[in-house]
């Protein structure tokens, strides 16, 4: 054991908060954040390997990236990093079975490891960085929370490790903050801590239930799907304060107090080639905003001020590009949207922790699309290279495109297409006459394209647009 003047102030503190969590967990390990020089030595090794892995995927090699991880694996039985980094590239060329194949062989070498280390004792699982950076990743909290409501996350208490100043947004992060064990901590002791006890910290991609360790997307829609039929409120909602001063600004912007209004998020950027078949251009969804409009409501587009900015149209602001853009108003706008429409990403999540329909479109990677109560998503579309026509559903799910964000395959050339204008048009039509029935269930088309996804695997709950398999009836044939 270490001696208490070698540990800093503010670890102190922490590793005081975490004894009144689990006086045994923190009295039997080692509290020294830093590694002795052998595991130093065994560190940089593999981090060598994980460098030239990402080296081989910037270049598009990911077929040799997975050779160097599974010789790293050999070489290095025992390192978790290259076990789920293995796991992630598997990801990223869309293999899905593999993926989950090494991430359950990942979440058995964890349970090897914190058996010999003996890290089982406290049964505590530490949440870490990860999960409290990107706005994704904050709304994941939402499914930890209700799986653990719900009696259906394994049996470990969850703790929260946070350091606000680096969270997409600190103002969200707060609202989940006091519904999970947590403690305050600074970023870097965070790392080093989640790096010592990586057999304890859980990752953002996989979720352990008693049922056995499953997706992250297919753990969001059993947690939602149950939240649903308990007919449970959201787990976060705006405060009081926030909805005050955000009507301020609504009044500002020229809405009633009557007005009604949707919140959008279409992803753009020069994103890696393995994450950009989830943006989309924003043009392609101005006959969209038109028809809210015409309808009574206001358009609210959402996103970062580095996105391509809207031309001045009746009822839309471009908050994206506002002088009023800040974290809690944020949350104003995710909580009180009458609906939201977005790409796949962080900001199509993120709304449903707050009970807001969310219509996702330009969905890419619907091998894996979550349940959300009054919520759809509008696939996007793909064509192989020589191919006159853009492949079904079933044909599509048959190959690795669906199954991740990337617009690059070794060996497989394609086309993405993306929603048209009237895709886009007519999901917002489908909305609102499903607000206007109050009618969400299934038509005879959504279930048999739902089994046809299930059929060849696919997880996850939510529903295609009626109106886009109405639109492209070759989409949901076999």
């Amino acid at each position: 054991m270490m001696l208490v003047s070698s540990l800093s102030f503010s670890n102190l503190r922490f590793w005081n908060q975490l004894g009144k969590i689990s006086a045994v967990f923190v009295n039997s390990v080692d509290r020294d954040p830093k590694l002795d020089a052998a595991k130093l030595l065994l560190n940089h090794q593999v981090e060598e390997v994980l460098v030239s892995s990402r080296a081989l995927i910037k270049d598009f090699k990911t077929s040799q990236s997975i050779e160097v991880l599974n010789q790293g694996t050999t070489v290095f039985p025992k390192s978790l990093e290259i076990k789920q980094s293995l796991a992630q590239v598997h990801f990223v060329r869309g293999e899905w079975p593999k993926y989950l194949s090494v991430s359950t062989q990942a979440d058995h070498l964890m349970k090897q490891l914190a058996d010999e280390r003996k890290l089982e004792i406290g049964r505590l699982r530490f949440l870490g960085n990860d999960w409290t950076g990107p706005l994704g990743h904050i709304a994941l909290l939402d499914t930890v929370i209700k799986l653990r409501e719900l009696s259906l996350s394994s049996d470990e208490q969850r703790i929260l490790l946070y350091d606000s100043r680096y969270s997409a947004n600190s103002a969200l992060l707060k609202l989940f903050v006091p519904k999970i064990a947590n403690i305050k901590s600074d970023r870097k002791f965070i790392e080093q801590f989640s790096r010592k006890f990586n057999p304890i910290v859980d990752q953002v991609p996989m979720y352990r239930l008693k049922s056995g360790i499953v997706d992250q997307w297919s753990a969001i829609s059993i947690a939602n799907q149950a939240w649903s039929d308990a007919k449970r409120d959201p787990v976060i909602t705006v405060p009081e304060l926030i909805i005050e001063r955000g009507s301020a600004i609504l009044k500002r912007w020229g809405l009633q107090s009557d007005a009604w209004f949707a919140i959008m998020h279409v992803r753009e950027g020069d994103h890696r080639a393995h994450a950009r078949a989830q943006n989309a251009n924003i043009a392609t969804y101005i006959p969209m905003i038109e028809e809210i409009v015409t309808r009574g409501g206001w358009v609210i587009r959402m996103g970062s001020p580095l996105m391509t900015p809207l031309p001045a149209m009746r009822n839309v602001i471009d908050y994206a590009h506002a002088v009023e853009r800040i974290d809690w108003m944020d949350v104003f706008l995710w909580g009180m949207a009458k609906f939201s429409v977005a790409t796949n990403s962080g900001g199509s999540e993120v709304p449903m922790c707050f009970g807001t329909p969310v219509i996702r479109t330009n969905y890419a990677s619907f091998g894996h699309c979550s349940f959300f109560e009054k919520s759809f998503m509008v696939p996007k579309r793909f064509k192989l290279k020589n191919e006159k026509s853009a492949m079904s559903l079933q044909h599509s799910l048959r190959t690795p495109i669906p199954w991740c964000e990337s617009t690059v395959h070794e060996n497989l050339e394609f086309e993405i297409i993306d929603n048209s204008e009237q895709d886009l048009v007519d999901a917002a039509v489908e909305m609102f006459s499903r607000f206007d029935k109050n009618d969400w269930t299934m038509t005879h088309q959504q279930v048999a394209a739902q089994n046809i996804r299930l059929a060849e695997g696919a997880v996850g709950g939510l529903p295609i647009s009626q109106s886009f398999l109405t639109n492209h009836q070759s989409f949901g044939g076999s």
